[in-house]
């Protein structure tokens, strides 16, 4: 609580301003604590749990950058431009009338985002797929079936990776749901209610324009106690790249030929031209080499492991320009 004046600094406090000593004004400026507030617009998020949002969003835009710059192949360039909280009303008006929404089921808050892609970014994405220059031509916001399906599938693709963005968070699974032109036919959310908008400032090639992400309050509402930096600093550890841990899934699944050899021999071609069944041939021994394709990168010994022919490996093969290998 504020301190409490006694009746003797009230006497003092009121000499002083009679005497000139202290201005009114003075008073005021030190006493005045009342910020504004605005009930219609309730602020339900912290500055830290902004921040947090913000963190797993410029994960997930690097990401993108690359996944629309390959399938273009063209410049691509996304940036964050704004992290901000909204009433859905707001966001709504502030979007063109005519747009590209794309709309996507989260599980498992089972709830709907949106992501608002400025004509100018889809079309330009448009031209590109079907091999134009990039350049959007003047277009009255509607798309044909063959563009709404282009725009589904590299939109839908990108955000496949969507989910490996809050894998530090929540394990969550976005699914493309929808295409909408109209914004006053999208009701994901109530009109006062509060949610999150993130701005992303993109650029195909020589157009530039924005896409705005927005994500109701029942889907933040379930991971709000986890967007903290205590949260982000016991995460550390894990990888910062969401790609890493799907190129690493990808990788345990490659198939590579490995090849024990136990010796080798050398015969001219007639002895070879006369072999028969039952012939023996007698071969140089020694540690077996264990080739990883066709070169040797390891030698080892004989063994049985669980009923099964076993090599145990006891010797790295160094190869040239190896230098990790001794």
């Amino acid at each position: 609580m504020a301190d409490v004046l006694s009746q003797q600094e009230i006497d003092a406090l009121l000499l002083a301003l009679n005497n000139g000593d202290l201005q009114a004004s003075d008073v005021s400026e030190q006493n005045d604590k009342v910020k504004v507030y605005d009930f219609k617009r309730a602020m339900r998020y912290s500055k830290e749990q902004l921040r947090s949002i913000t963190r797993i969003h410029e994960n997930f835009t690097r990401v993108l950058t690359s996944y629309l710059s390959a399938q273009l192949r063209t410049f691509v360039q996304i940036e964050i431009d704004l992290v901000d909280q909204v009433t859905y009303s707001e966001f709504i008006s502030s979007i063109p009338s005519k747009t590209i929404l794309n709309v996507f089921d989260v599980n498992p808050m089972d709830g709907k985002m949106v992501l608002e892609a400025n004509p100018q970014v889809a079309y330009a994405m448009i031209e590109r797929l079907l091999g134009g220059q990039g350049d959007p031509t003047e277009r009255d916001g509607s798309l044909t079936e063959i563009e709404t399906a282009l725009i589904q599938k590299i939109i839908a693709r990108g955000f496949e990776v969507y989910d490996d963005s809050w894998e530090n968070i929540e394990n969550i699974h976005v699914k493309w749901d929808a295409i909408e032109s109209n914004p006053q036919f999208l009701q994901i959310s109530s009109p006062n209610e509060t949610v999150i908008i993130i701005a992303f400032r993109t650029t195909i090639g020589e157009v530039s324009g924005r896409m705005t992400l927005c994500l109701p309050h029942m889907i933040i509402e379930p991971v709000l106690p986890k967007l903290s930096a205590q949260q982000w600093l016991t995460s550390k550890s894990k990888a910062d790249d969401p790609q890493q841990d799907k190129i690493k899934q990808n990788l345990d699944a490659v198939h590579v030929p490995v090849i024990a050899e136990l010796g080798s021999a050398t015969l001219p071609v007639s002895e070879i031209m006369n072999l028969q069944v039952g012939d023996v041939v007698g071969i140089e021994t020694g540690k077996i080499k264990l080739k990883i394709g066709k070169s040797a990168r390891f030698l080892g010994n004989p063994g049985v492991k669980k009923g099964h022919y076993a090599v145990q490996i006891d010797q790295l093969v160094q190869m040239e320009g190896d230098e990790r290998l001794v």
